[in-house]
């Protein structure tokens, strides 16, 4: 199973379940990450490297976690966009 994460629980997990004090849970999501069972996004990625903190450090030295949009999905999305109401309205 493949975990996808979106920068909320990434933040959350970070900012309050210290690896100190939650240490088996850290072994088994730093597990999980090398067994490639965690990702998520590029957005994600551009969103949290900037805040200078512990977690920025984890995704920059952890980017693998953060793979650019394959092909098909860019595609997907693509296909989304073109319903009308997903369009955004200004």
């Amino acid at each position: 199973m493949i975990y996808v994460f979106d920068r909320g629980p990434l933040i959350d997990l970070f900012r309050h379940y210290y690896r100190r004090r939650f240490p088996s849970l850290w072994e088994r999501f730093d597990s999980m990450v090398a067994d490639e069972r965690i990702t998520s996004t590029r957005d994600v990625f551009n969103e949290l490297e900037g805040q200078g903190d512990i977690l920025a450090k984890w995704c920059k030295d952890n980017r693998a976690v953060f793979p650019p949009p394959e092909i098909q999905e860019l595609i997907f999305v693509s296909e989304i966009f073109r319903t009308s109401h997903f369009l955004l309205k200004m």
